[in-house]
């Protein structure tokens, strides 16, 4: 009766070759589109990894001369202490310390802590406002939320107020 068979017309070849090069072009228009999204991807993550190797390379370098770990926290600590608003907190030295110990919550490598990132004086403690505490808990390692409620900052204003 009816025969439906496509390859019987007389310009089948020429459909399929019509079709087959209407895929290809299909096909390199959006792989062209796709390969051009992914570099451009890959050039943002490139310009971030560069301003992060930037920053790296702008910080202070700390050798570590031994292998203690007690060592290793302080060198990473220390390299941190750029982060820190000295202006509104105020400097110190070694030579003006006072005894941080003295602070209930703070031991002797606490106090380590907070001398490699020139924290060294109760008036400086007693300085800190929120940011400052917030600030200070993340660079020192320190457990969150634990400044504010040993209440450094009022012990620091009454040990500074007495001496």
């Amino acid at each position: 009766m009816f025969d439906l068979n496509p390859l019987n017309l007389p310009d089948a070849q020429m459909q399929q070759i019509l079709m087959l090069a209407v895929s290809a072009v299909l096909g390199f228009i959006i792989g062209y589109i796709s390969r051009q999204r992914t570099i451009r991807e890959l050039e943002g993550e490139l310009a971030s990894t560069e301003r992060a190797v930037d920053d790296c390379h702008r910080e202070s370098v700390v050798v570590v001369t031994t292998e203690d770990s007690e060592t290793m926290v302080l060198n990473r600590i220390r390299t941190r202490a750029g982060e820190l608003n000295f202006t509104r907190i105020g400097m110190a030295s070694a030579a003006e310390a006072d005894d941080l110990k003295a602070i209930v919550g703070v031991g002797p490598f606490l106090e380590k802590k907070l001398h490699a990132i020139g924290i060294y004086t109760f008036r400086q403690i007693a300085s800190f406002n929120k940011e400052d505490v917030d600030k200070v808990n993340d660079i020192i390692e320190f457990f969150p939320g634990r400044i504010e409620r040993d209440d450094w900052v009022g012990q620091a204003s009454q040990l500074a107020s007495k001496k």
